[in-house]
This record gives C-alpha cells, sequence and structure tokens, in this order.
C-alpha cells in the first residue's frame, strides 16, 4: 500500500474513532509517520516535514484570501501557543496553501504575520500542492476556496498523532500540546 493511502486510510480511522490516548484531538491509535512535506515557504526557503523533528507541528490547508474559516483557525491555534506559553517554541505552525493560483508569498506573510511572525505559509506547484493534499486526505475544491480543515497534528518523532476539528477550542490544542512536548 503506498504512503499516501496509508494517511488517507489513518485520516479516516482518526476522524471515525474517539480518543483514548487522554488527547482531546481525533488520536491516531497507533504511530503513523506524517506524510512528508516538500514545499517552500513564504520566505523562499525549502520546508520539510521530516526536517522538523523534535518539534510538534500544527499543519493546515488553507488560503491567504480566506475570511472566515483560516483566519478563525490560526487565531485559535495563536491563542493556543500563547496560553501553551515558553514551551510554544517547540511547536511549528504551517498552513498549506490550497490556492496555488491567488497564493503569493507575500499575501501568505501577511496573512500569517497577523497571528504570530514564526507561522509559515507554505506554496508549491500545482502538482506539488495537489501531492500534499492527497497524502493528508485533504478535498480542495472550487479554486481553493473550499477545502478540508482539520488541524493535523505530528509529534516530536514525525508521527501523525491526532487531529482537531475547527471548532476545537484553543484550551484543548493547548492542552494536547502539552502532553505532547512533554513527551521523550
Amino acid at each position: 500500500m503506498k504512503q499516501a493511502s496509508l494517511v488517507a486510510l489513518a485520516i479516516l480511522i482518526i476522524v471515525l474513532t474517539v480518543s483514548c490516548s487522554g488527547l482531546k484531538g481525533a488520536a491516531v491509535l497507533s504511530a503513523i509517520p506524517a506524510a512528508e512535506i516538500n514545499l517552500t515557504d513564504h520566505n523562499g526557503r525549502p520546508f520539510q516535514l521530516s526536517s522538523q523533528r523534535g518539534k510538534v507541528v500544527l499543519v493546515f490547508f488553507g488560503f491567504s484570501n480566506c475570511v472566515i474559516e483560516c483566519p478563525a483557525t490560526m487565531a485559535i491555534i495563536r491563542q493556543a501557543l500563547e496560553t501553551l506559553g515558553s514551551p510554544s517554541k517547540d511547536v511549528v505552525v504551517v498552513m498549506v496553501s490550497t490556492d496555488p493560483n491567488k497564493d503569493t508569498p507575500q499575501s501568505m506573510k501577511e496573512f500569517m504575520g497577523r497571528f504570530n511572525p514564526s507561522f509559515l505559509g507554505l506554496l508549491g506547484t500545482p502538482n506539488e500542492l495537489a501531492k500534499t493534499w492527497q497524502e493528508y486526505g485533504v478535498v480542495v475544491l472550487d479554486g481553493g476556496e473550499t477545502h478540508s480543515s482539520l488541524i493535523y497534528v505530528v509529534d516530536k518523532k514525525g508521527n501523525l498523532r491526532e487531529t482537531f476539528p475547527p471548532d476545537t477550542s484553543s484550551d484543548d490544542i493547548a492542552s494536547d500540546l502539552k502532553v505532547l512536548l512533554a513527551e521523550k
């Protein structure tokens, strides 16, 4: 089975599973490596998910001209990191573009900067982005304006651990980040 199929299966299990791990999000019951992300951040630097080992990574899919869901999600994540305090330095937040035709490095930088200057907008060619969407089971329609809106949580070892739906409270996200950051 290809990695993309395994990740899509894991995502289905996540969505259908009630968390038994003590985490508040929809947990993956056994460790599954998160699909690699090879894109470019809004600063023009290559981004590889595998180079983030030792940090917890929050992955969201959205677009810089979004006026409802994407800003609301980024605000919740910002608030969760503020609640977490200094340990948040070990959390990487990325938003993978769902609109390769309109998202630019500048628009992503401005959008992400409204929430936290360390948050990264990830860009790529339509084919690179489509590969990443597929590997995470993300559906993108209407030129990117309609897209899956889960927050994917990758632990310090690079495993997909859980997802959060868009209405998750910042306190629940902060609580789970604290647990995941404390793991060896």
